[in-house]
């Protein structure tokens, strides 16, 4: 009879292990198909955050290409503006002022060689004599 006991126990250890075994598994099994759901989710986000992260790396480039064009027309207009500004009438005058203060020429003769006033020759003069 303790025979009996110890075998039914046996078998009764048996049978709850093994239901115990296959609700764990069955855990584990619906753990695992979360993960897959989470990793297929995550791979579908990187490759949108990839194809974003092109795009915006492709306007990064068109950007740079449109900005060195601009810097280059602003150097082009800076240049073609300093050529303006020297090459307008007043402006020689100035200069021509310049070289003759330069060459040691008087105020009188900057008064009547460049029709300045006055003050204005005396300021080169200041201005320009070593």
């Amino acid at each position: 009879m303790f025979t009996e006991y110890i075998a039914w126990l046996a078998l009764v250890l048996t049978i709850g292990f093994f239901i115990t075994t296959l609700v764990f598994l069955k855990r584990v099994n619906k753990k695992n198909h979360s993960l897959e759901v989470l990793i297929k989710s995550l791979l579908v986000q990187q490759e949108t955050t990839k194809k974003q992260f092109t795009e915006v790396h492709s306007g990064a480039v068109g950007l740079g290409k449109k900005l060195q064009k601009l810097d280059a027309e602003v150097k082009k207009t800076q240049e073609n503006q300093v050529n303006l500004v020297a090459s307008a009438p007043e402006n020689r005058l100035y200069t021509r002022a310049t070289k003759m203060v330069e060459l040691g020429a008087s105020i009188e003769e900057l008064m009547s060689e460049c029709e300045l006033p006055r003050a204005e020759a005396e300021l080169l003069l200041n201005l320009h004599r070593k």
